[in-house]
C-alpha cells in the first residue's frame, strides 16, 4: 500500500533546504512535524508538514531564533492555532523583528566586502613576507658575491706584492757587494771599454782606407778601372802577402 505525501529529496526542495536538515528538524521537533513513513520506514510529508516546516525555517533563518525559543513558541501556540499568514509574519515576544530582504542583502553584502577586504589584507601581507624574504636572499647573495670579489682582489694584491717585494730584494742583494768585488766589476768595465775603444778605432781606419780607395778609382777612366779592378787589386794584396810573410832584417 502506498502512502500519499512527498519524499524528503521533494519536500526539502520545497523547503528550500538540505535534505540532512529536514531530518534534523524532523528529530528536534518531533511533537509538531510528524510526517508518515512507508512501510519501508521511509519518510512521507504532507502538505501541512511542508507548511510547518517553512514556518521553522522562518523563525530560524529570518528572525534568527534559536532551536529552544522555537520550541517555546510551538509549545505556547502549537502550529494548528496559526494560519498561513501567521506562519509567513509569526513573531515571537522579545525576539527581533525580522528585517526586510532588503536589509539582509545590504547586511550579507558588507559582510562578504568585510570577508574580502581581510582575505586581500592576508594576501597582500603574504605577498609582502615573500617579497622581503626574497628581497633578503638576493642582498644575502649579493653580499656573497661581493665579500668573494674582495677576497680575489686581495689574493691578487698579496701575489702582486710578493713577485715586487721579490724583485726588490734580489736588486738589493745585488747592491750588496763588497768594495774588492765594486774594484773588480770596475775594472772589468774598463777593460771591456778600453777593447771596444781599440776596435772601433780600427774599424773607423778601414772604413776611412776604403772611402780613399773608393775616391781613387772614381777619379780614374774606365780602362783605368777595368785594370785596377783585375790586376791592382789581386797585385796589392799579393804584396801585402808577402811584406807580411819576409823576415824582419833585425831579426
Amino acid at each position: 500500500m502506498s502512502v500519499p505525501g512527498k519524499t524528503l529529496s521533494e519536500t526539502a526542495a520545497a523547503v528550500g533546504v538540505e535534505p540532512s536538515t529536514i531530518k534534523y528538524w524532523c528529530e528536534e521537533f518531533s511533537n509538531f512535524i510528524r510526517p508518515a513513513r512507508t512501510p519501508g520506514g521511509h519518510r512521507r510529508f504532507s502538505e501541512k508538514d511542508i507548511q510547518d516546516l517553512r514556518y521553522i525555517r522562518q523563525l530560524l533563518h529570518f528572525q534568527n531564533l534559536s532551536i529552544k525559543q522555537v520550541k517555546e513558541m510551538l509549545n505556547e501556540k502549537g502550529t494548528d492555532q496559526l494560519d498561513t499568514d501567521d506562519r509567513d509574519t509569526a513573531v515571537v515576544p522579545g525576539a527581533p523583528p525580522a528585517p526586510p530582504v532588503a536589509a539582509l542583502a545590504q547586511e550579507l553584502s558588507k559582510h562578504l566586502e568585510k570577508q574580502m577586504e581581510l582575505l586581500a589584507r592576508q594576501q597582500l601581507k603574504a605577498l609582502q613576507a615573500a617579497v622581503e624574504q626574497t628581497a633578503a636572499a638576493v642582498l644575502d647573495e649579493i653580499r656573497n658575491l661581493e665579500a668573494e670579489r674582495h677576497e680575489q682582489w686581495s689574493r691578487l694584491l698579496d701575489h702582486t706584492a710578493g713577485k715586487h717585494n721579490e724583485k726588490i730584494l734580489a736588486a738589493v742583494q745585488e747592491l750588496k757587494r763588497t768594495p774588492h768585488e765594486i774594484e773588480e766589476i770596475k775594472r772589468m768595465y774598463a777593460e771591456a771599454k778600453d777593447r771596444w775603444l781599440t776596435e772601433e778605432a780600427k774599424v773607423r781606419m778601414e772604413i776611412q782606407r776604403l772611402k780613399n780607395e773608393l775616391n781613387e778609382v772614381q777619379n780614374q777612366n774606365l780602362w783605368q778601372r777595368l785594370l785596377w779592378a783585375l790586376f791592382g787589386r789581386s797585385r796589392k794584396l799579393s804584396e801585402e802577402d808577402s811584406s807580411g810573410s819576409q823576415p824582419d832584417p833585425t831579426e
